[in-house]
């Protein structure tokens, strides 16, 4: 008899340790927070344009999703040029607009920040690029092009693993735990989002409150939102003639 309970305390314990290690790989997969590069974080303005802000609390756009759909779903686009034709400002040599964040929160995700709503651009020639305004006072980019894009993707029925991994595997081979991953869990979380309210996917819930009532008299709490806040405050002042 203290045989067959010392095996079935053995075999009890391997389960357990089993179960930890899996809850470890899941977690790191889907929650482990790695920093943004220096360039980033260094540079008050670079912060400001690519920080990420509460990447943690929303699911963010998968990256490799991010980068395949407007090349898979051109027709929903206002016209050529990527995300560029929403209307986003985009500096020369960097890999995406401005607004938008790039981090590896357990997988590498996509958000929106402060600058994708506060961030404008002044065209003045037509052979020159548009100058790129930090902020302007009372005056914010209009997110529906964006979000209505999302949405025209996931109702898209080529919004599939398939059809993504086609387009993902000509920038990047995923291994077979990320496939997984993204066919079992994060395509299809995303398209539910997407489908529901794309602006949940962008953003915080701290940012998205704001951005639904911008006049709202509540403070953030977060101390990176409140030095954001200040930044934003600074350029309209310094914007304004």
């Amino acid at each position: 008899m203290k045989k067959a309970w010392k095996a079935i305390a053995a075999v009890a314990i391997v389960v357990i340790v089993l179960i930890v290690a899996i809850g470890i790989v899941v977690w790191y997969q889907l929650c482990h927070v790695k920093g943004q590069p220096a360039w980033v974080t260094a540079d008050p303005q670079d912060r400001y344009f690519y920080g990420s802000v509460g990447a943690g609390e929303t699911p963010g756009i998968p990256y490799w999703v991010w980068l395949a759909m407007p090349r898979i779903f051109p027709e929903h686009m206002p016209g050529p040029g990527g995300y560029a034709s929403l209307g986003m400002a985009w500096q020369e040599g960097i890999e995406m607009p401005v607004g938008f964040a790039k981090q590896q929160v357990g997988y590498i995700r996509v958000s929106g920040n402060c600058a994708l709503c506060h961030v404008t651009t002044l065209f003045t020639q037509p052979d020159q690029a548009p100058q790129i305004l930090p902020a302007v006072s009372g005056k914010t980019t209009d997110l529906k092009p964006l979000l209505n894009f999302l949405q025209q993707c996931a109702n898209d029925p080529r919004f599939n693993a398939d059809e993504l991994f086609s387009e993902i595997e000509k920038d990047t081979s995923l291994s077979l735990w990320n496939k997984a991953l993204y066919r079992y869990v994060l395509i299809p979380r995303i398209k539910k989002a997407f489908l529901e309210d794309p602006a949940q996917v962008l953003f915080s819930p701290a940012i998205r409150a704001h951005w639904q009532n911008p006049q709202s008299p509540v403070p953030f709490a977060d101390s990176k939102l409140k030095v954001l806040q200040d930044y934003v405050r600074q350029q309209s002042h310094a914007a304004t003639p």
